[in-house]
């Protein structure tokens, strides 16, 4: 069941995310960094988001790349 506090029709902040992942991380770049190396580790989830349109210079996520996210990770919490 997804929290309240998801909206599922908004962009969402990599560091944003990654802060909800890894919240002792100390600063948003650390969390961030975490993040997406659990990403490039899990080769589905990986490929998924790239196809969806992700790319190194991308601040944010999609909508769909969160729910993928989500499917691979779990929601944060």
């Amino acid at each position: 069941m997804q929290d309240a506090n998801h909206n599922n029709n908004m962009m969402m902040g990599k560091a944003d995310l990654a802060l909800q992942y890894f919240p002792m991380a100390g600063d948003k770049i650390t969390a961030r960094r975490h993040l997406m190396s659990w990403i490039k580790r899990c080769p589905p989830l990986w490929e998924g988001i790239r196809q969806l349109g992700y790319h190194q210079r991308c601040q944010y996520f999609s909508p769909k790349m969160v729910q993928l996210i989500y499917h691979f990770l779990g929601e944060p919490g």
